[in-house]
């Protein structure tokens, strides 16, 4: 994936991974792109939408987080 994606693709590919052993490797890539929106928009009011399709996103990698460790 290239070094510039949105986080939001990091996280469809992400999600839509298959190879349990790449899990780790693409939820932490895609908590370093989420990182760097959210640095993005630190002192920026608006985009409450997108802040609330973030918190979804982290809530859904920790869950995808735990049940990747049972694989």
């Amino acid at each position: 994936m290239a070094q510039n994606a949105s986080w939001e693709e990091r996280y469809m590919q992400t999600i839509l991974e298959v190879n349990g052993q790449k899990m780790p490797q693409r939820i932490n890539a895609t908590r370093h792109a989420i990182a760097e929106r959210l640095h993005d928009l630190e002192h920026d009011n608006d985009h409450h939408a997108e802040r609330h399709q973030i918190e979804n996103a982290l809530r859904a990698l920790s869950q995808l987080e735990g049940e990747a460790q049972q694989w």
